[in-house]
């Protein structure tokens, strides 16, 4: 009895120190960049989107991420490719509304650096992933909050998700490139 009762203790004692974070929308940014008739690129971003923190120890090398996206707020500064973008052909968005990352482990590299693995979900299918992450600081806003600043980045095969559409070109290749570069650049205020 004596040790469920001190394995109970410590359980509640790790619960009750998980600090969390959760996105300040206004400073931060998702951005991604595809290739576009093989040489050139094609940059846009989400503008809405959601998530949160949470860490047991300062350094956030236990830290937990889950980040939502709306798919359909997807901007190219093109609105008839947005069009498209959120069609059938690529996220399906009215149907496949919204992009999920949930991490399942974290692996401190160096001082601020981290491999944040998780599972990545778009239009119904799920696959692991790694950020890579770095920690650009802690600070406190001038209203007196506790902010983190990260940035992580990655690379996916946007076919392995079910968005496959593409075009041939007549000299050969693909009119869109299949990696695309994701860029998260989060602040997240601590709640």
């Amino acid at each position: 009895m004596k040790k469920i009762l001190i394995f109970v203790i410590v359980v509640a004692a790790t619960v009750a120190a998980q600090t969390k974070w959760k996105i300040e929308k206004s400073h931060s940014n998702i951005n991604f960049a595809v290739a576009h008739l093989i040489v050139s690129e094609v940059t846009g971003k989400f503008k809405d989107f959601s998530g949160t923190v949470e860490s047991g120890k300062e350094d956030f090398s236990d830290m937990k991420v889950d980040i939502a996206i709306k798919a359909n707020s997807i901007d190219t500064d093109e609105p008839k490719r947005d069009g498209h973008l959120k069609s059938p052909d690529f996220f399906n968005a009215a149907v496949d509304s919204i992009v999920t990352f949930k991490s399942t482990k974290v692996e401190k590299t160096s001082e601020g650096k981290y491999k944040v693995t998780g599972d990545l979900t778009m239009r119904g299918v799920t696959k692991q992933v790694v950020l890579d992450t770095q920690l650009k600081g802690k600070t406190k806003s001038p209203w007196g909050q506790t902010v983190a600043i990260f940035k992580s980045t990655t690379t996916i095969d946007r076919t392995a998700w079910g968005l496959k559409w593409n075009k041939g070109l007549e000299a050969g290749g693909l009119l869109v490139g299949e990696n695309v570069n994701l860029t998260f650049n989060v602040e997240f205020i601590q709640s």
